[in-house]
């Protein structure tokens, strides 16, 4: 139960800070014709070949103390993937592809700015006030991102655990970006 409840947390968080507002059709269309990529930003990015549950090895899932392999999930337009250990808390990683971190509607009790590698990115301190969570959003490109959700379990409020668990994680997955 406790596994469903901090999934579905962690779920949550992803929403809210993904969501834009933006309605319409995401799946492709066929023109006959050779593929086209639907914007520049995502064949420049090159995050759609990624799969979420692709950018943490075996071993670094157990460097952070979760269970592998992890749980593939699309949540709002963010595929992602979540590792997690009972009752301990976890870490979603989500890939946007047409979002950029400009785009994401970040809340938190502390918001920076931050770097990931090469990459700029926004650490979001008790992410949507809930202070068991910490959200890395990482800039690929102005369009696209991805987000890293730490959570140090449902009954804690360790906040600096679930950021330095989010940190972790997005350090590991920063050099396999594009």
């Amino acid at each position: 139960m406790k596994r469903i409840l901090i999934a579905t947390t962690i779920g949550l968080a992803v929403l809210t800070a993904g969501c834009t507002g933006t309605t319409g059709n995401a799946n492709p269309t066929s023109t006959g014709g050779d593929p086209t990529p639907t914007s520049s930003s995502e064949s420049n990015s090159g995050l759609g070949a990624l799969k979420p549950c692709d950018l943490l090895t075996e071993a670094e899932v157990a460097s952070l103390g979760l269970t592998y392999p992890g749980v593939a999930e699309q949540i709002a337009s963010s595929d992602g993937c979540d590792w997690s250990k009972s009752g301990a808390g976890g870490i979603r990683a989500g890939i946007r592809t047409n979002a950029g971190v400009k785009d994401l509607s970040l809340d938190g009790e502390k918001i920076s700015d931050i770097k990931v590698g090469k990459y700029d990115a926004k650490k979001v301190e008790a992410a949507d006030r809930a202070k068991h969570l910490c959200t890395i959003a990482i800039s690929v490109s102005e369009s696209s991102s991805i987000v890293v959700i730490g959570s140090s379990g449902l009954t804690s409020d360790d906040t600096a655990a679930a950021c330095e668990r989010s940190s972790k994680a997005a350090e590991l997955i920063a050099p396999k970006l594009p």
